[in-house]
């Protein structure tokens, strides 16, 4: 096969680029030329020792063993071969959540038995039915629980681990409280809200957490999903979701909105008649309830199918902009749910995939997050928002992208307080946690060490939660404390770019958290016996 013959045009400019390059490697005047195309002297030592430092800073590209000698994130396998083909760099807001992160729809690969063994458990919870749920009509108590005890934490369950929950735990008593009920039949949901950053955008770490919890207290279904991410590395496990393109995207970092109304998860679609978003979930995550959150702007309806069959319409027709929720139910399943505008215009959240009862852990992360944004939001509006999920539990999870913003302690203080106010929506009877960020790794005369900026934040943080009255995690000492990144990455547990977790960090963190958790709930029974006891 032979190409079609280059235009004057092109053959112009290729002769152009020819000369130029002709010129650069010319002798300089004098210099013998020994029938030798290369340059001789200065020059050619020059272009000699370029080579030589391009080709070993590509050596940790192909040879196994030496990632933690690249010094670019892993989605940029080779730098200059990107620069050579013209190739844009990779965002980097965008690098994090895609290092190691299971395709969208990607179910863990962790059986039974080694989830078993994490949660301290022999098997599923056996919950007890509700009063509402029970056949004793006489008596209206739960029946008997069977199996292991959901609140029996035992030593071994939390052995090897050092680091819990700091502060006074009668700031996490609305969720203590309600997984003491949870687990003798008092209720059927506990809800818990995690906003963060990257470290949390692909669901790897909260999925592990959601997994451990509904392991031991029930499994009350997937939780709250955005209707599309921020960034195309949004993710969740067990679950695809696919908008159509007409929709406008307003989020809470850009601050786009003019209403200030973001949602639960801090981002939104804005559409008119004809937009649709798809929700599917694999086996491994069932439900049999769907809950949608949006924002309703006048008269409009949602058409919605159910694995392709029509349920019926939800109109909608409020006098002013409000928030709303629509829920539908079907059989516990795996199912592929579709929302369409039929008429009017709305602002989609997201959806919450929820079951009969059992833990519900919403992960509510981005990438790029960072939590002072959150002061883009509408308060008001956050506050219907949050009236109508009702989390018992938030916990706010930020701090990796603000370390490398320049404030003052008090000014960073300040903003992140308020925010923790935003997020208890006014609200008594929730639950506060505040977790630091994780290790963040800098290479200084060839070791890897704590970056000082996030040593610096989580001391902020840790003033943040005492002053708004949470309880505050310090997942940094949970990793080891200094320079823990560095030796994460060589056991595998952390990505090269010293900033975030592999698969295998992510189970080790999301762990870590549901133990800190547990024994949380076991100090706090032990202060509060009664909530333990059997009715």
């Amino acid at each position: 096969m032979t190409s079609d013959p280059a235009s004057p045009t092109d053959r112009s400019a290729r002769d152009r680029v020819a000369r130029v390059a002709s010129d650069a490697f010319a002798p300089a005047p004098g210099e013998a030329v020994a029938g030798a195309a290369f340059p001789k002297g200065p020059l050619l030592r020059l272009l000699q020792a370029v080579v030589v430092l391009v080709s070993a800073s590509q050596v940790p590209a192909v040879i196994p063993g030496l990632d933690d000698y690249r010094y670019w994130e892993r989605l940029d396998p080779s730098p200059l071969v990107r620069a050579l083909t013209l190739q844009d760099p990779p965002a980097a807001e965008m690098l994090p959540a895609t290092a190691g992160a299971p395709k969208a729809n990607g179910d863990d690969d962790l059986d039974d038995a080694e989830l078993d063994r994490m949660a301290g458990v022999h098997g599923a919870a056996q919950l007890p039915k509700s009063a509402s749920e029970t056949d004793d009509a006489t008596t209206g108590l739960p029946s008997a629980p069977t199996g292991d005890d959901p609140l029996a934490v035992d030593d071994e369950t939390l052995k090897g681990q050092a680091v819990w929950l700091e502060g006074d735990l009668e700031h996490g008593a609305p969720l203590f409280r309600a997984l003491a009920d949870l687990a003798r039949g008092r209720r059927t949901h506990v809800r818990m809200g995690h906003w963060g950053d990257s470290h949390i955008a692909n669901d790897g770490i909260t999925h592990v957490t959601r997994l451990l919890l509904q392991k031991r207290f029930g499994d009350g279904g997937h939780g709250f999903v955005l209707p599309q991410g921020r960034t195309e590395w949004y993710s969740h496990k067990g679950v695809t979701l696919a908008p159509s393109e007409g929709w406008s995207l307003v989020n809470f970092l850009n601050g786009n909105a003019r209403d200030g109304a973001y949602g639960y998860g801090g981002v939104g679609l804005d559409g008119g008649p004809g937009e649709t978003v798809a929700w599917t979930t694999t086996a491994k995550s069932p439900w049999s309830r769907a809950h949608l959150y949006f924002r309703a702007k006048g008269r409009g309806t949602w058409q919605a199918r159910l694995d392709g069959k029509a349920l019926p319409k939800a109109d909608f027709a409020p006098a002013a902009p409000t928030d709303l929720a629509f829920s539908w139910t079907s059989t516990d399943a795996a199912h592929a749910i579709q929302v369409k505008l039929a008429a009017g215009r709305a602002r989609v959240f997201g959806i919450a995939l929820e079951r009969e009862r059992g833990v519900v852990y919403d992960s509510l992360g981005e990438v790029g997050a960072r939590g002072v944004r959150w002061k883009n939001a509408d308060a008001v509006h956050l506050q219907a928002t949050m009236a109508l999920r009702r989390p018992d539990a938030v916990i706010v999870n930020y701090g990796g992208n603000e370390r490398l913003d320049k404030l003052a302690e008090a000014t960073y203080v300040q903003r992140m307080n308020d925010v923790v106010t935003l997020l208890k929506a006014g609200r008594t009877d929730v639950a506060c946690l505040v977790f630091g960020p994780s290790d963040h790794g800098l290479r200084e005369k060839g070791a890897i060490v704590s970056d000082p900026a996030i040593v610096k934040l989580i001391r902020w943080q840790r003033r943040v939660a005492k002053e708004s009255n949470c309880l505050f995690f310090d997942t940094r000492a949970l990793m080891g404390g200094d320079g823990s990144m560095g030796r994460w990455v060589k056991q595998g547990l952390g990505w090269s770019d010293y900033s975030h977790f592999t698969a295998k960090g992510e189970r080790a963190m999301g762990q870590g958290t549901y133990h800190a958790l547990l024994r949380g709930l076991r100090d706090w029974l032990r202060a509060h016996p009664e909530r333990g006891r059997r009715e």
